[in-house]
């Protein structure tokens, strides 16, 4: 086995562009409380629910978030709660990177 796998490292990077989107990452901080329908996280997110479909139709195709459906709705939920934390992963650094930097501004404008 190689040490790298370099088609894993494809695949990895494929998952972060699903997560590079501001309205995916809020919809996955909605979904961390439970499954909700396209209107209920449409209405969380003070968008229109044909973009919140969209979004949910992505999240969806690469395995993020799963469908069910009862009756006429559509509930969306996490496939894997270990995708919220990693979501919070990536915010405990940049909180940690603006704090790094805000502490080298203060030290240059002193």
């Amino acid at each position: 086995m190689e040490k790298y796998d370099y088609e894993l490292y494809r695949i990895k990077a494929d998952f972060c562009k699903i997560l590079a989107d501001p309205t995916r990452q809020m919809m996955i901080a909605e979904l961390r409380t439970g499954e909700k329908t396209v209107g209920e996280i449409a209405e969380a997110l003070e968008i229109v629910q044909s973009m919140a479909s969209h979004h949910l139709a992505i999240l969806r195709g690469k395995g993020v978030v799963e469908a069910r459906r009862e009756g006429a709705n559509v509930y969306y939920s996490l496939v894997n709660p270990k995708i919220g934390e990693a979501c919070d992963m990536m915010h405990q650094i940049l909180l940690a990177q603006m704090a790094k930097n805000r502490e080298f501004a203060d030290r240059i404008i002193a």
